[in-house]
């Protein structure tokens, strides 16, 4: 099997970066958010990443917001997926598209078919993954992995969790980077929490927005300077 590289992104900062260049709407911020997504994601693949894991929005995002702030989201995923999913970067690189979470309770219909045409549209690409984690939460796919084995306890102990979780067929995640935390590093809601026993951390100082394809270069430049020792 070839070598995976896996890098995931919390994508923090959207809302203080709104705030401090004066924009105004969900709908707008949100836009912008998921064009910056498009040119790390080139860049990522460009880069020899083969699994790409991006946190759209959590459990909470969707479920604790105001009604304001859910139909800008559901209204951007709706209109950048279709678009995102048709740009030359998916073919050139043969990129699947996946989508996990819990979104399929939580958004509108319109948007559901789309994140369906999306992944469908994508099936047969197996050179790289884009994974797009939305109405999602660690906690909460802990929690149903448990749930799952419960009522399926059969198989080697030290698998069940992950061959039950939503996230268990991706490789473990090489580097994590999260964008706007630096003053407050912290992971959330146990993003991740299966894959990320050995990962780097990266926290630029920067909003998400200002996450540019160099940025990223930098980051993985980092990433390949560092000397692993993995305990020893």
């Amino acid at each position: 099997m070839a070598k995976t590289f896996h890098i995931a992104i919390i994508p923090d900062g959207n809302r203080r970066w709104a705030k401090k260049h004066g924009i105004r709407g969900y709908g707008k911020l949100y836009d912008i958010a998921i064009n910056s997504l498009v040119d790390i994601a080139e860049e990522a693949f460009e880069q020899n990443v083969t699994h790409l894991t991006m946190w759209g929005s959590s459990h909470a995002n969707l479920a604790d917001r105001s009604g304001a702030f859910f139909k800008g989201i559901d209204k951007a995923f709706r209109e950048n997926i279709h678009r995102f999913s048709e740009h030359p970067v998916i073919e050139k690189h043969d990129v699947r598209i996946n989508i996990i979470g819990e979104w399929r309770s939580s958004l509108t219909p319109k948007t559901i078919e789309a994140f369906e045409q999306a992944m469908q549209k994508t099936s047969h690409h197996k050179s790289r993954e884009l994974t797009l984690l939305i109405d999602y939460s660690g906690d909460r796919e802990r929690t149903d992995a448990i749930k799952s084995i419960i009522k399926n306890p059969k198989g080697n102990p030290e698998e069940l969790l992950r061959e039950h979780s939503w996230t268990g067929h991706l490789p473990d995640v090489d580097l994590v980077i999260r964008t706007g935390s630096w003053q407050d590093p912290h992971n959330s809601a146990g993003f991740l929490s299966l894959l990320v026993d050995e990962s780097q951390l990266y926290l630029p100082k920067l909003y998400w927005p200002d996450f540019t394809p160099s940025e990223l270069k930098k980051a993985l430049d980092d990433y390949h300077s560092r000397q692993r020792r993995h305990g020893k």
